[in-house]
Order: C-alpha cells, then sequence, then structure tokens
C-alpha cells in the first residue's frame, strides 16, 4: 500500500488545479508599509507577523496587462534560491 504525503493531501484539497508553467514572470512590489508585532530577532534577522497584505503587479510572458495581486508566502528552496506564492486579486483575462 503507499503511503501519501502530507503534500500529496495538501495537492489533493486545493480549490482549483494547478497548471505548469515556465514563462518568465514579473512581479512588481507596490511602494506599501506594513506593521505587526515582533516575535523574534538575533543578529542575523527577525520575525513579525501582520494582518497587513504586500500588493503586488504580476506580468507574464505573453501578457500586456499586469495582474493585481498579493503576496501569500515566502519559501526557501536552498541553493539562495525562494519559492514566492501570490493570489490573484483579479483574474487574468488573458
Amino acid at each position: 500500500m503507499k503511503t501519501r504525503s502530507a503534500k500529496d493531501v495538501a495537492a489533493d484539497n486545493r480549490r482549483n488545479p494547478r497548471l505548469l508553467m515556465e514563462d518568465e514572470v514579473t512581479v512588481t512590489f507596490a511602494a506599501d508599509t506594513i506593521k505587526g508585532p515582533g516575535k523574534n530577532i538575533s543578529t542575523q534577522g527577525l520575525y513579525f507577523t501582520t494582518t497587513g497584505s504586500l500588493r503586488v503587479q504580476v506580468k507574464v510572458a505573453g501578457s500586456d496587462t499586469p495582474v493585481p495581486a498579493e503576496l501569500v508566502r515566502l519559501e526557501s528552496m536552498g541553493d539562495g534560491r525562494i519559492g514566492i506564492a501570490l493570489r490573484f486579486l483579479d483574474r487574468p483575462s488573458d
């Protein structure tokens, strides 16, 4: 019997299916300020929480129209790379 990982279970619970893509994505961050309580600090950085959202504009190669979105997650992928999850605020039309 094959055991399902937590990642497999999470993928099954997604609201919308995911499609693979390799197009270049350009994200422009809006000048904004967010505030929240600090949780911990060290000489290398700090961690805090907020209820604010970081608004961005997303443009995918082949589309002329930027789409408003908000940053929902950052993940360290190793080797100096980060994964960035964005939620569209308006559905792209093209």
